[in-house]
């Protein structure tokens, strides 16, 4: 039985499935990456790198979200004209 070494950080970032239309993802994981490449390999520090982007962008999408939330309703209340 033959015992596979265990992925580098860079192989393991490089797996990430980013959609090709997911930009900031993308990015992030290019950042990454590129910290990896110069020599900025540990786990953890990589973790580090990973949720400060990742939070920035999901706080960026929860506002997006909420004032979609709030165009469709009022589009909604437009069709539905006065009652």
């Amino acid at each position: 039985m033959s015992e596979e070494a265990p992925p580098t950080v860079a192989e393991v970032v490089e797996s990430w499935n980013v959609p090709a239309e997911a930009t900031v993802a993308a990015r992030i994981r290019n950042n990454i990456l590129v910290a990896i490449e110069r020599g900025y390999d540990d786990p953890q520090l990589v973790a580090d790198l990973a949720v400060g982007p990742l939070v920035m962008a999901l706080g960026k999408l929860e506002v997006e979200l909420a004032d979609a939330r709030r165009r469709i309703e009022e589009l909604e209340r437009a069709v539905d004209g006065p009652r």
